[in-house]
């Protein structure tokens, strides 16, 4: 897995929100990647440029992982539990602060919703 591609992996902050109340995470699906999966063609990203003015007090993150199941150099060998707990962990050590009493609205898609459950 090259550089770049792990930089794709894990959260984003899309935005910090305006003294936040709650997070927003997005988990994108298989084949998915954690920008370009809520982008539309026109460049424009939902979740960064048009959800912060409807609610400006939500800290809006992203999270990706390796779901790469269509690429000729290499294809993801995690299984669904594995990217559940690196997931897990994650949000763990993002949440270890005062905010970590904020609530939290989930954003899934196809497999991002799977491995959200487990």
């Amino acid at each position: 897995m090259s550089k770049k591609q792990q930089k794709d992996h894990g959260f984003i902050e899309l935005s910090p929100g305006q003294d936040p109340i709650v997070d927003i995470i997005s988990i994108h699906g298989l084949d998915g990647h954690r920008e370009q999966s809520w982008t539309a063609d026109d460049g424009t990203m939902w979740l960064r440029d048009l959800l912060p003015e409807d609610i400006p007090n939500a800290r809006i993150l992203s999270y990706g992982y390796d779901a790469d199941t269509r690429s000729f150099s290499r294809t993801s060998t995690q299984n669904i539990f594995r990217h559940a707990e690196a997931f897990a962990e994650d949000l763990s050590r993002l949440r270890r602060t005062a905010d970590s009493k904020r609530p939290i609205i989930f954003l899934a898609h196809s497999l991002g919703g799977i491995i959200l459950k487990k």
